[in-house]
């Protein structure tokens, strides 16, 4: 078992790809999706893979993390997140590899599978993101109903948009030239996203630092890009392509108490990708570390991908 190591990729347009290996280098090659678009890996994700068993490869995608530059979104398409992901295989002289993420992670592992199936034994993923336009909408308005605190204290920090456009008044404010409009705007997406995730819960949390707010409004501003453009994908395309995956192993692991990716979601998925399996894991909403959800993602990966 090897220590982590890390490296940058460069991999044109100027980005660089922040990049992590650690586990057994002779082990099972596992590459990490991380969620957002624009989160980044966090150390804690590790836990989440057999050190012995696996070599995990875990990045931050084009803007995201410890990626550079930070919070770039020039060049930074889906197609050209999938083209990375290829050539960071490549780099490592990878043959096959599984492939894992969640909610965004999951979407782009998808996607990547599609272009890329030669390349990959096998996909794990949790809470699994739709995209296109209309489940960008869900997410903005749909909620409304169902976490109407969270929505509401939203909607109020966005008073130009009368309750409508929230994601391009957003997109507006992650932009502004002035860094107090835009930590403020990113503050108010990150408490929606808590509320939503936990309908009822205290919306009591620390307050982010001056560095963190920093970080936080170059995430969100990467995620409106991503957002406002259905994420560079088609929903009825992108399911057609899932149907190609047929024979590939993939598991899907979702929270039946899931708000921001709807469980309805992941019955679709796994309805257009033949022979695929999916995991409902009760009383779980979005949380990777519920302690049900990583029993069941750990047990998904202990078990070999398949021929």
């Amino acid at each position: 078992m090897s220590e982590p190591s890390s490296f940058l990729l460069p991999v044109g347009d100027g980005h660089r790809l922040h990049v992590e290996t650690s586990g057994n280098p002779a082990g099972e090659p596992v590459v990490l999706l991380h969620g957002g678009p624009g989160s980044g890996c966090s150390p804690r994700m590790r836990d989440l893979y057999d050190p012995v068993r696996h070599f995990l490869v875990a990045f931050d995608q084009r803007g995201a993390g410890r990626s550079e530059p930070s919070g770039e979104t020039r060049a930074n398409t889906t197609a050209q997140l999938v083209a990375d992901l290829e050539r960071l295989r490549c780099h490592l002289g990878i043959a096959r590899w599984r492939v894992t993420g969640g909610s965004w992670g999951a979407t782009l592992a998808l996607a990547y599978a599609m272009t890329h199936r030669q390349a990959v034994s096998g996909l794990v993923l949790r809470s699994s993101f739709l995209p296109g336009h209309g489940n960008v909408e869900h997410f903005f308005a749909g909620l409304a109903g169902e976490a109407p605190v969270a929505w509401q204290a939203l909607s109020d920090a966005l008073p130009e948009a009368g309750g409508r456009g929230l994601l391009a008044a957003l997109a507006t404010r992650l932009s502004a030239s002035d860094p107090a409009i835009a930590e403020a705007a990113a503050l108010a997406w990150l408490a929606y996203e808590q509320g939503v995730a936990s309908p009822g819960a205290s919306a009591a949390t620390a307050m982010p630092d001056a560095p963190q707010r920093v970080a936080l409004a170059r995430k969100y501003r990467l995620q409106a890009h991503y957002l406002q453009a259905g994420c560079f994908l088609d929903e009825a395309d992108f399911l057609a392509g899932c149907e190609t995956l047929e024979g590939l192993p993939v598991v899907l692991i979702h929270g039946r108490e899931d708000r921001i990716c709807p469980p309805a979601n992941a019955e679709r998925l796994h309805a257009h990708i033949p022979g695929s399996r999916l995991i409902w894991i009760d009383g779980c909403g979005h949380d990777p570390f519920h302690p049900a959800m990583v029993e069941a993602w750990r047990a998904a990966l202990a078990s070999p991908p398949g021929p």
